[in-house]
């Protein structure tokens, strides 16, 4: 009796290692079927980065680097040709291969960890971003790549982002600790991502071997009963009930793991791959009837916040009654979750008019009160909108033309749902056009500068030449107020600021015509809180000899609303080499009496629109920055004369120097020099 209960016992306890092995092999496969993508695509990023950017000062040892990481991803692709052909279809042994194919992910891994931390201090920031971009795509394969190992998941993503954000943190460079704060903020994101995805495929894999168990022993007892006994018919008949029970318990489980790996486990919409999936379907439906097919790209305004003050618990709670929201809406249609605050919406058999009714009853709804955790809480969301086939046939672009028109009328800040359109393309592909052209704008010498004079008030003789920012692309002249946006927003505003200044201080220099002008020159915020600025402005000076005394710092007043210690800090430096500061649109931006007091600065420049209001109002604020100028002893300059009136009134009104159309448009530098040998003659 008690070797009967042993046998029993032992064949439950191979039955748990069984399942146990089963479900190492499943997870440790699922690693596998993934390798092959993503060394490919390790090794395009590699190639890409050693070959597609111009680094001659390190290229040696990336080469170097990119010869290792050919090597690892030739032994792991043999490793995963050796499961391919050897291994996929048996029940073999697989804690071996599961430890060669994670110690080959981490070796990978720590490589790319390796060429983030060697070479971060040569890269420029183009370089440093496409880094960012590339570790960042890596780590998101993670999730599901390494789903069937959640410490080498977690492991991967941490090798991976972690050491490179860190030193971007602590770098001392703004743009930097911004690259650094998204990197660490997107490795979290993506270990817990990756936690979770882990956490579900184990559990997948579980519900699958049980089942797996469950019918292959049901059709043990089957064979068995059928060979041992077929007269027992009450017994047969018993035995199909239990047949019949352990079937729909497996489908049961079956439709469990279905279900499973098609919902977003937070919000219970279909989560990406799955939305995809339907999007497929429902597009290939639409497509053969004739039918066009919205789609609506929805990204919550303010959520965000809530996250930061509240927490992400209320963030969850808010997700949920959101998503609640988008899916009772949305009855027969399809919705899913994007990812982070995005959602997406499917319309079939949808025009332009019913996608923009629905878009606009959604965003309606949306924006009703949220009552989360005692907290009432308000929302607001901005919708795109894309049409298939109408803007696109494919799938995956139809999110993407979606996403955009999003995008863009979220930087407009308006509420309405926004149709992608092909003028919104068009204008996307100018500004890509500008965009590249301005990487080679000075070295194709399109960008050039104009001087435009600024004459003494009573002698109207030139006391300085205000330099001014040109740029001739291909033909045509594009405004500063288009291409300085593009230059600040793609880092290129140094590099230009740099020429700009440099430039303005040679020709200065050069004027034979006017030896004693200064020469005004444009700093922008990001220029100015650059640590390089001070270096740039001494090499300039050195360089083009000019007289410091002679070099006029035009710097904007809203600059000193943020950043008022650094902002201090570089004047100071600035006046310590006697190169002269101007308040340049004083009244129109931050006003502070209290903080102007503080700084260190020699002129204020009266804004145009000012003059223009002299009977409006105008002129109060014009003879109140003039009392401020003589309490500071600054010199004040009024811009934008444009008729002898507004010269004689700015005149008796004690402004000390002109500028405007009335006296000189900007020139370039020979017309300046014919300029003032006419007003000399």
């Amino acid at each position: 009796m008690s070797n009967l209960a042993g046998f029993i016992r032992g064949s439950a306890i191979n039955n748990v290692f069984e399942i146990a092995r089963a479900n190492l092999r499943d997870k440790t496969n699922g690693i596998y079927e993934n390798v092959l993508f993503g060394l490919i695509g390790s090794l395009v990023a590699a190639f890409f980065l050693v070959f597609a950017l111009d680094t001659p000062n390190t290229h040696s040892l990336k080469v170097i680097w990119l010869v290792i990481v050919a090597i690892i991803t030739s032994l792991r692709f043999a490793d995963w040709l050796y499961w391919f052909i050897k291994l996929r279809r048996k029940k073999y042994e697989p804690s071996r291969a599961r430890n060669r194919v994670v110690l080959g992910v981490i070796s990978l891994a720590l490589m790319w960890c390796i060429y983030a931390v060697v070479f971060y201090d040569s890269m420029d920031l183009t370089e440093l971003a496409l880094t960012f971009a590339m570790l960042c795509t890596l780590s998101s394969g993670a999730n599901s790549a390494l789903s069937g190992h959640k410490r080498a998941a977690i492991l991967y993503t941490v090798l991976l982002l972690t050491p490179v954000s860190c030193m971007a943190l602590f770098s001392g460079i703004s743009i930097h600790f911004y690259l650094g704060c998204l990197g660490i903020l997107y490795n979290l994101s993506v270990a817990f991502s990756a936690a979770r995805a882990a956490d579900l495929t184990e559990e997948s894999v579980k519900i699958r071997n049980e089942n797996a168990y469950i019918l292959e022993k049901l059709h043990k007892e089957a064979a068995q009963v059928d060979e041992v006994n077929g007269k027992l018919s009450e017994a047969y008949k018993q035995l199909n009930v239990t047949n019949e029970s352990l079937e729909k318990e497996v489908e049961r489980r079956t439709d469990e793991i279905r279900v499973l790996s098609s919902l977003d486990p937070l919000t219970q919409l279909y989560n990406r791959s799955a939305f995809i999936q339907q999007l497929s379907e429902t597009a290939a439906k639409s497509i053969k009837s004739g039918h066009s097919v919205a789609l609506l790209f929805i990204d919550l305004n303010g959520f965000k916040k809530i996250n930061d003050t509240l927490g992400h618990k209320v963030g969850d709670a808010v997700l949920v009654e959101v998503a609640g929201r988008i899916g009772a809406f949305a009855n027969d249609y399809q919705a899913g979750r994007w990812g982070g605050d995005e959602f997406l919406m499917l319309l079939p058999y949808a025009d332009h008019e019913t996608a923009i009714s629905v878009a606009n009853a959604l965003l309606a709804r949306i924006s009703q009160p949220l009552d989360v955790m005692s907290n009432q809480l308000y929302l607001s969301a901005t919708i795109g909108i894309a049409m298939l086939p109408e803007h696109t046939s494919s799938e995956t672009e139809l999110i993407q033309l979606a996403d955009f028109a999003m995008f863009e009328q979220k930087k407009l800040h308006l509420s309405a749902p926004r149709m992608f359109s092909q003028d919104l393309f068009e204008n996307l592909k100018q500004i890509e056009n500008l965009r590249d052209g301005l990487q080679e704008a000075i070295n194709n010498k399109q960008m050039y500068l104009c001087y435009q004079p600024i004459v003494k008030c009573k002698t109207k003789q030139p006391w300085s030449f205000e330099a001014l920012l040109r740029w001739n692309f291909n033909g045509n002249l594009v405004g500063p107020d288009t291409f300085i946006p593009l230059a600040e927003q793609s880092g290129l505003i140094h590099e230009i600021g740099a020429w700009v200044l440099n430039r303005a201080c040679i020709d200065a220099s050069q004027w034979q015509h006017s030896p004693n002008a200064s020469v005004s020159v444009n700093v922008s915020i990001i220029q100015l809180l650059d640590s390089d600025f001070i270096d740039i402005l001494d090499r300039a000076l050195k360089t083009s000899k000019l007289q410091p005394e002679r070099l006029h710092l035009e710097i904007t007043e809203s600059m000193f609303a943020d950043n008022k210690v650094k902002v201090k800090a570089k004047l100071n430096a600035i006046k310590a080499r006697n190169v002269q500061v101007s308040i340049d649109d004083f009244g129109t931006g931050y006003s502070s009496l209290s903080q102007l007091q503080t700084l260190n600065f020699d002129t204020i420049k009266i804004d145009r629109s000012f003059v223009l209001n002299m009977h409006q109002g105008g002129e109060a604020i014009i003879r109140a920055t003039l009392f401020i100028a003589k309490q500071f002893g600054c010199k004040t300059v009024a811009e934008g004369i444009e008729t002898e009136q507004e010269a004689l009134t700015l005149s008796e009104m004690g402004v000390d120097y002109l500028q405007g159309f009335l006296f000189a448009k900007p020139m370039v530098n020979d017309d300046l020099r014919r300029w003032v040998e006419n007003i000399e003659t």
